[in-house]
């Protein structure tokens, strides 16, 4: 009797295994065959072979994130915001190249609120210029010019300029200080008018 449930359980598993084997095979041709698809730019051939895969495993975040991409490129932001909300909910940790997306999203549909938020949080993550010039531009879509440039200042100290161009990060810093300069001087305070007024000019 023991010998006929051992060897039972053993043809179930060998049962199950090759079935297993076999959709972990056809996930990874779905997901090969959507970011060939994707590179290609044949972004709705890239979105099903992704829906597909995620019918295999709805847990894996890489298929939810690239059709977010999809959508991404193909100016569908809300529907690329599901994706990618979703994917960052399936990850362990804040993937930046998601947050990333994220953020440009919100900031190209003028959702300064938001992106606010995200690059932020970015930014906790990430010594990344572009990041850091976002936020500054997205404060000062919502009015916090101060907040703006404490930012701007702080990124300096330990600037990284690999994926971004300092002139124009400090170009848009110093229009910050000229801003901020004449709110001040809208606000009768020559002090602080002056003194902006000068980092502007003494910024290089």
């Amino acid at each position: 009797m023991y010998k006929l449930i051992i060897t039972s359980l053993t043809l179930t598993t060998i049962l199950i295994l090759p079935k297993q084997l076999l959709s972990k095979s056809v996930y990874s041709t779905y997901i090969s065959e959507g970011m060939s698809f994707y590179k290609l730019e044949y972004y709705e051939k890239a979105i099903e072979n992704f829906e597909k895969a995620i019918e295999l495993n709805p847990t894996d975040p890489l298929p939810y994130r690239m059709i977010g991409l999809c959508y991404y490129r193909k100016n569908s932001f809300d529907k690329a915001i599901k994706y990618l909300s979703t994917s960052l909910t399936l990850e362990n940790k804040d993937n930046p190249i998601t947050l990333s997306i994220i953020g440009n999203i919100y900031f190209k549909q003028k959702k300064y609120n938001n992106s606010v938020i995200v690059y932020k949080k970015l930014l906790t993550i990430t010594n990344n210029a572009f990041v850091c010039y976002r936020l500054i531009k997205s404060l000062e879509k919502v009015g916090k010019l101060e907040e703006a440039v404490e930012v701007g200042e702080r990124f300096l100290y330990s600037p990284n300029w690999e994926e971004f161009d300092e002139k124009t990060f400090k170009s848009e810093l110093r229009s910050l200080y000229i801003k901020l300069g004449n709110k001040y001087k809208n606000l009768k305070n020559e002090t602080e008018y002056k003194k902006f007024i000068e980092k502007a000019k003494n910024l290089n």
